[in-house]
Parts: C-alpha cells; sequence; structure tokens
C-alpha cells in the first residue's frame, strides 16, 4: 500500500512538472508591458505634491499612500483641477512608476499627465 501511494505521488509530481510552464515562458513578448493602477481615496496635497491617501480593501487598517508623480510641472490647468479635487474623494487611472518600488514604505507613486486621469467618483460609488 505504502508502495502504491509513492508511486501515486511521484507520477502526480511528474505530471505536474510537465503542465507548468518554464518561468522564462511566462515572460511578455513584447517590450509594452506595464502595470495600470486603479486608486480610489481621498486627494491631498503636502507642498506642491499631490497624493491620494487610501486603503486596502480586505485590510482596512493599512494605510497606503499614492504620489502623484508628474511629467510636466507646467500644466496650469491640471493644477488648478487638482486644486479644486483637494480633500475630495476621487478615482485616478494611470501607470505605476517602477523605478521607486520600495523607496519610501507605504507609498506608491503613479504617472499622472492629464485631468482625465483622475475624477470624482459618481454618486454610487461612493455611497
Amino acid at each position: 500500500m505504502l508502495l502504491r501511494s509513492l508511486l501515486v505521488l511521484i507520477a502526480s509530481a511528474f505530471l505536474a512538472h510537465g503542465s507548468l510552464p518554464a518561468s522564462h515562458d511566462m515572460l511578455p513578448d513584447d517590450k509594452s508591458s506595464y502595470v495600470k493602477l486603479e486608486v480610489r481615496g481621498t486627494l491631498f496635497h503636502q507642498s506642491s505634491i499631490s497624493y491620494i491617501r487610501t486603503n486596502d480593501s480586505s485590510f482596512p487598517e493599512t494605510k497606503l499612500v499614492v504620489k502623484l508623480e508628474r511629467n510636466e510641472d507646467k500644466n496650469p490647468a491640471l493644477d488648478r483641477y487638482l486644486q479644486e479635487l483637494n480633500g475630495k474623494p476621487v478615482v485616478a487611472n494611470g501607470f505605476l512608476d517602477c523605478r521607486r518600488i520600495g523607496q519610501e514604505p507605504g507609498v506608491i507613486y503613479m504617472y499622472l499627465t492629464s485631468e482625465s486621469q483622475i475624477e470624482r467618483p459618481k454618486k454610487s460609488e461612493s455611497e
């Protein structure tokens, strides 16, 4: 009985190993790979930098700050828009700045290039 169980276990391991792709097969083939974020939280400013304060939906006690990185500092329309949203709930979409992962504990960096990436949530979403 023990021998049969061992044979089944070994055969299962070989079959499972044969069906799993090698780690290099899981890498994307093209150079257009990215990580896209959607963040829901409260917009605030510290100095001239905009942030979104949020928390993990599964672990509400875990606080997270998303720093909005700007490609261009001279965008007065975006500056005014961000000032209007200060202290309000927002939903922002953008790309993760992977170069800065782990630079500051609890802070994620997201690229923000235009007003269309950040908006107030709909009434039904914020309730």
